[in-house]
């Protein structure tokens, strides 16, 4: 994917994380369930705890672009199109997924493989 989360793209703040989870209902959901329930308690480590958990969530959700393009990929993956995607390996390198022929491989074996892709081959 072109996108990558802005680290920074949303505050540490209760206020600024449910500001950016408004794009996902679901999330901010259960970010109220979790602050509400770490707030009854009355445990500054649990709140912190709270904030720590979301703020990557929130933070996609601010960086412009990033879901669209999450959202997407996975649209095209669960309707089975997953030609021509790229996919990021832990070292930085580069995975492209292929459509195989049907009948390509043992049966119960995903008609897709996914091969490492030369930067210069793009």
């Amino acid at each position: 994917m072109a996108h990558e989360v802005v680290p920074n793209a949303c505050e540490r703040t209760p206020d600024a994380i449910r500001a950016a989870l408004e794009r996902r209902p679901d999330w901010l959901q259960a970010f109220e369930q979790d602050w509400l329930s770490a707030a009854a308690d009355f445990d500054q480590g649990a709140l912190d705890g709270v904030l720590d958990k979301w703020l990557p969530f929130a933070c996609a959700c601010a960086t412009p672009g990033y879901l669209d393009q999450v959202e997407q990929a996975v649209k095209r993956m669960t309707e089975g199109d997953a030609q021509e995607l790229v996919f990021w390996g832990e070292e930085g390198r580069p995975f492209r997924c292929r459509r195989q022929p049907p009948g390509y491989g043992q049966v119960g074996v995903s008609a897709y493989t996914i091969r490492y892709v030369d930067r210069a081959t793009w």
